[in-house]
Order: C-alpha cells, then sequence, then structure tokens
C-alpha cells in the first residue's frame, strides 16, 4: 500500500515537470490576421465607417494634381431657396441704338464692334445736304442780324435828333425780332438734328458749316455696326447698338405654386454652367402680373451685378430666389456630394488620411445640404478632387492603385 502512495505521487511530479518544462511559446499570426488581403491591412479601420473604412493617403505632389480642396463642416443658417430656371438678358434701361435724324453720307468711323465707349464719345462723322442748308440758313440769319444791329442804332440816333420819323425805328425794331426769332428757330432744328449747342454756337461765331458728329449715348460697349465708311444713311435706321453690361437682367420662370413666396427685393443667387464657380448677387426687380397661357409659368426678373462682364446675354441660368431662412444647421458644402451606388457621400480628412463618410442628408439649397447623419462640427470635407478620390478609392478597395497613384 505504501508502495502504491509512493508510485502515484512520482506520476503526479513527472506531469508537472512536464508541463513547467515546455517554456513560452512564440505567438504566431493569427487565422484572421492571415486571411486579411495586403491592402485592408495598409489602409486600417475607422470605427463606424463599416465599408467605407478604406482610407487613402495622397503624397504632397497628388494633392497639387488633382487640385484637392476641403472645407470645414460648420452650424449655418439653412436658407429656404426656390429654383428658377431663366436666361441672361441686358438691363432695358442700358441699351441704346446709335441712329441719325438725318439723311447723309458717313465719313468716318471712330469705333469699331466690342469696343467699349463712354458717353458723349465720338462714334461717326454725317456729311449730310439737309443739315448743312440749315446751317447756311443759320449763318445768313447772323450776317442779317449784324446789319440789323447797325441799321438800328443809326436810325435811333437819327430819331432822337428828330430827322428821321420813329416809325422807321419800330420798323427795324420789328425786324430785329424776327430775325431773332429766326435764329432761335433755326438753332432749336440743329439741336434736334443732332448738333449740340456748342457746335451750333461755333457755327454762328465762327461762320463755318460743321460736321455732324454722332455721339455715345450711353457708356458701354458696341454690340452691333451696321454701317461703313462711305455708306448713305437714311434717318432712324440702327447704325449701332451700345449695352452697359455692368448691370444684367435674368428673366427666370416661376411656377404658379411658388408665386406665393416671391417679394419684389428679394435676394436671388445666379449660377451659370459657363462659370460654375461663380455666383452672382442680385434682387427680384419685377415679378410679372400675367401668367403664360401655355407654360403656366410668371416671368421674374432679378437684377444682378456683372461688373467684370461675365454675364453675356442669353446664357442660360439657375436663379435661386432665397424666399426664407430657418435653423441653424450642421451643413456640407454641395461640391463636396457625390451621389453613386444609390447614396449620397463624401470624403472626410482625418490624420492624413481620406475616407468615406455616406451621409444622411436634410434640405439643400444652392450652396449647402444639410447633415442628418455622417459627419460632425469641424469635419473636413473634399470639396474639389473628390470625383478622382473616389477613383482611387474604388481601386483601393478591388486591390490595386488608380489614376497612377499609391493607396498606402
Amino acid at each position: 500500500m505504501q508502495e502504491l502512495k509512493q508510485f502515484i505521487s512520482v506520476i503526479l511530479l513527472a506531469i508537472a515537470v512536464a508541463a513547467g518544462g515546455c517554456g513560452k511559446q512564440e505567438t504566431g499570426p493569427t487565422p484572421r490576421e492571415t486571411d486579411k488581403a495586403p491592402h485592408d491591412r495598409e489602409h486600417g479601420e475607422t470605427v463606424g465607417f463599416g465599408e467605407a473604412s478604406i482610407g487613402i493617403r495622397l503624397t504632397p505632389e497628388e494633392r497639387d494634381n488633382i487640385g484637392l480642396r476641403t472645407e470645414a463642416v460648420a452650424l449655418r443658417p439653412t436658407e429656404d431657396v426656390r429654383k428658377l430656371n431663366g436666361i441672361v438678358k441686358p438691363h432695358p434701361d442700358r441699351v441704346a441704338q446709335v441712329t441719325s435724324r438725318v439723311p447723309g453720307i458717313v465719313l468716318s468711323v471712330h469705333a469699331s464692334l466690342g469696343t467699349w465707349v463712354k458717353r458723349g464719345d465720338d462714334l461717326l462723322d454725317i456729311k449730310s445736304v439737309e443739315l448743312e442748308r440749315l446751317e447756311l440758313s443759320l449763318i445768313q440769319a447772323e450776317n442779317r442780324l449784324a446789319l440789323t444791329k447797325l441799321d438800328l442804332e443809326r436810325v435811333r440816333q437819327l430819331v432822337e435828333r428828330e430827322i428821321v420819323a420813329r416809325k422807321e425805328l419800330l420798323k427795324l425794331e420789328n425786324q430785329h425780332r424776327e430775325v431773332l426769332n429766326e435764329i432761335e428757330s433755326l438753332t432749336r432744328q440743329l439741336n434736334f438734328l443732332g448738333l449740340p449747342q456748342q457746335a451750333i454756337a461755333r457755327i454762328r461765331e465762327e461762320q463755318m458749316v460743321a460736321t455732324l458728329h454722332l455721339p455715345a449715348p450711353i457708356s458701354g460697349t458696341i454690340v452691333e455696326r451696321n454701317v461703313v465708311i462711305g455708306q448713305a444713311i437714311e434717318p432712324n435706321v440702327a447704325l449701332m447698338k451700345i449695352i452697359d453690361t455692368s448691370t444684367m437682367i435674368v428673366e427666370g420662370e416661376a411656377f404658379e405654386d411658388t408665386l406665393p413666396l416671391l417679394r419684389l427685393g428679394q435676394r436671388v443667387r445666379v449660377a451659370v454652367s459657363a462659370y460654375p464657380h461663380e455666383v452672382f448677387e442680385g434682387r427680384i426687380s419685377f415679378i410679372s402680373p400675367t401668367v403664360n397661357p401655355v407654360k403656366r409659368t410668371i416671368s421674374v426678373w432679378a437684377e444682378v451685378g456683372n461688373p467684370r462682364g461675365l454675364l453675356k446675354q442669353d446664357l442660360f441660368a439657375q436663379v435661386y430666389v432665397i424666399v426664407g431662412e430657418q435653423h441653424r444647421s450642421l451643413t456640407v458644402p454641395i461640391e463636396a456630394l457625390i451621389s453613386a451606388e444609390g447614396v449620397e457621400f463624401t470624403f472626410v480628412e482625418r490624420d492624413g488620411v481620406y475616407l468615406r463618410a455616406d451621409l444622411g442628408l436634410g434640405i439643400r439649397n444652392d450652396r449647402y445640404a444639410e447633415v442628418k447623419s455622417g459627419l460632425s462640427p469641424g469635419d473636413r470635407v473634399i470639396t474639389d478632387g473628390s470625383r478622382q478620390l473616389y477613383a482611387k478609392w474604388l481601386a483601393a478597395k478591388g486591390g490595386g492603385p488608380a489614376l497612377g497613384g499609391h493607396t498606402h
């Protein structure tokens, strides 16, 4: 019995020594870690991003090549905006036709098509027989006036000496008034036909026929020219057209359900596809009192500043009318949004890594969209270069680089 107890003790001691003598084994990679693809380990993951956790790193050269820009997500007042389709038109008070009021021959042209002119600048020189006839009549009337003045002074002295009867003086005074009336009538006619008062005064003083100069009626750009040197012209035929483009009209069309929200003076923002990064500010200046019976729309005019002359006549435009402001909410720039795969998302920059973030969005306008979920205040989203970044993200998701770049 005693021998059996000793034998059991020896066996237990041997088992304990065997277990302790194995030492610490080196731990190898777990099957879950080894199963991961190399590009999954390289990009890392962010909690809460799911499939969008694939991160993209870019070198400074790559960021410059795609023109990468970011903007912070922030709390902003959410504007209530209505979009109208429109077309750019010249302001009706800033359009002028250059015409002649007398027939004649064009002697010279001082401004070419596309030239910007200032009000009063000479545009055309016209030789007109009709105008010259009136000018000669004015010169003759001036000569008669001078003679009448001399006769009047002489007869007045003779009347004072009782050498000549007073009726002779009255007769000359009457002739003097007639000549003055004739000069005044000729002056008004010449002025009406286009001669300025300074030119008429020069004719009377220098006794010389003047050429008709057609001045620019407004400051602006010559957009039409229908005349050449030597051309015979007729009255009231448009020779040139000038438009002042510093302020333009954008004519939009509003549907009937939008009409109750529109007011004169409301602020608008105008966008045109020709300049996608430009925004033109203006205000509603006219709301038509009638409805287009075919389109069932109401014409709405907005006066829009155009100091650089970018807005051109007949450009298509989108008019965003600000009809009110709502509460402040978290917003993301429209430029940062990408619509693909049936969802809307953006790319967020975090610690030098660009991650896709799927979004839940609320109301939106031409600038910002309300963010219900997916972003936090202060997150920096990609506004320029997001499409190129999305291509790289797709390549990384598939296991390879895109657009010549590298994923990390």
